[in-house]
């Protein structure tokens, strides 16, 4: 009896950090697959897909961006994000790490070359009904895709400013 007990003491010790563990494999693979797809052409994350691969809140900054864009135009954003690009003809080199950042939350920092040009790239995960999405993403010129996405809404007239 103490024997089991014991067990299942250290089990519900254990299981906190086995859980994160978990979320932090599908973090990487979730990150893996985002930038494996750049090998074979560039994928169109910004389109049919975008629900499952962006946050809810950043989306929807994604999408009022390109709504507020005019046509001939070009938006505050002006390439894909994800691959801080706008063609990414001769992918090469991933290196993806991934770091827990608490409760439902990831930390991706990502590198890799772009016809011979490295490129660094870091991501904000998190949960959202148990899938990673991707939350903000950072690059050394754009500190935060979020910010400069709020920035960018907040300056134009169509988003209710005066």
């Amino acid at each position: 009896m103490r024997h089991r007990l014991l067990m299942l003491s250290l089990t519900l010790f254990f299981l906190p950090a086995l859980a994160r563990a978990q979320s932090v494999s599908d973090a990487q693979a979730f990150v893996l697959k985002l930038y494996q797809a750049y090998a074979h052409g560039s994928p169109d994350y910004l389109g049919h897909n975008a629900t499952q691969i962006f946050s809810a809140p950043l989306l929807k900054l994604i999408q009022r961006d390109a709504a507020q864009t005019k046509p001939g135009e070009i938006g505050a954003l002006d390439g894909d994000p994800i691959c801080d690009c706008q063609d990414s003809a001769g992918f090469s080199d991933l290196d993806v790490t991934v770091v827990a950042g608490g409760k439902d939350r990831a930390r991706a920092d990502v590198r890799f070359v772009i016809a011979a040009t490295a490129v660094a790239v870091s991501l904000d995960l998190v949960a959202v009904h148990g899938q990673w999405r991707v939350d903000d993403v950072h690059t050394p010129d754009m500190p935060s895709l979020v910010a400069l996405l709020q920035q960018d809404t907040r300056a134009t007239p169509a988003s209710g400013a005066n």
